[in-house]
């Protein structure tokens, strides 16, 4: 059975379905629109299932699991973009706190709704616009592609969004198992990378109603390794995408990842991936 993979932070597919979708039930670790440009059937959806139509948007979470029963010959069209290129957009442009922060607990949101986005009718041409102008993008780069992605994604999101605000009941649940208790606090590190307040032991700790030395513990009994070693993890995974897909240099690079300065950068780099940042970018 085929499954989706993603080599970049943004990536657009489409294909045809005649009779059967063609991938088995699964989860993945992207996030996900998927846009249906004809035909209709079922969207199985965690445990529910919902008809889906020709103009129909979905949106899914790495923590979804999903598979689509045709019934009629369909199309998909299949945006598919990594944590990374939403902590870019956010972080790398000028945009409202207030907007940033609700972007957050909407995009990242864990119980987001089985049924299409679309909420406002008249959001379903905007939505197709910029997923088609995403995609011609990717297929066929040109001068200043990659600002020009991010911008069409900025403006995506929004939209998406307002659509998600209208159709969930956002509600967060207090009683939380441990797998969603510790993907919580990583997914909020992530998120703060670029604040140090919020990413100290004691503000963690606040947050999320520990001590400063449990959660500590916690952290590092769920994941192997320290919450300070996951920040500079997260840090270095975001300048390898940057490294790779952005025409930034180093110096422009180390700043925006948070990092001292380049030598310290580049030292802690080559200790994680075998290679200077300037190497790296060669390859």
């Amino acid at each position: 059975m085929k499954r989706f993979t993603i080599l970049k932070s943004i990536d657009v597919i489409e294909f045809e379905a005649k009779q059967t979708w063609g991938y088995p039930k699964h989860k993945h670790n992207f996030y996900e629109l998927t846009f249906i440009l004809k035909g209709k059937g079922k969207h199985v959806f965690n445990d529910s299932a919902v008809a889906y139509k020709k103009g129909d948007v979905f949106f899914l979470t790495p923590k979804d699991e999903h598979e689509f029963l045709v019934k009629a010959p369909s199309k998909f069209g299949i945006l598919k973009f990594t944590e990374q290129l939403f902590l870019e957009k956010t972080n790398f442009s000028i945009i409202n706190k207030e907007l940033k922060a609700q972007l957050e607990s909407i995009i990242f949101n864990s119980s987001i709704s089985d049924k299409s986005i679309k909420a406002y009718q008249e959001d379903k041409k905007q939505l197709l616009y910029l997923y088609k102008m995403i995609k011609t993008e990717l297929e066929s780069p040109n001068l200043r592609s990659r600002n020009i992605i991010l911008e069409l994604f900025g403006a995506l999101l929004l939209i998406v969004s307002r659509n998600l605000i209208s159709n969930v009941d956002y509600v967060s649940n207090p009683i939380l198992l441990e797998k969603e208790k510790i993907e919580n606090i990583l997914r909020y590190i992530r998120l703060h990378l670029f604040d140090a307040d919020k990413v100290k032991i004691k503000a963690l700790a606040n947050t999320f109603n520990m001590s400063a030395n449990y959660i500590s513990i916690y952290v590092k009994k769920q994941t192997g390794i320290s919450i300070k070693d996951y920040i500079i993890k997260s840090k270095l995974k975001l300048a390898e995408r940057l490294l790779e897909e952005s025409n930034l240099n180093i110096t422009q690079i180390a700043t925006k990842t948070g990092f001292v300065d380049v030598s310290h950068f580049s030292k802690i780099f080559k200790n994680k991936y075998g290679k200077s940042p300037s190497e790296y970018h060669k390859k």
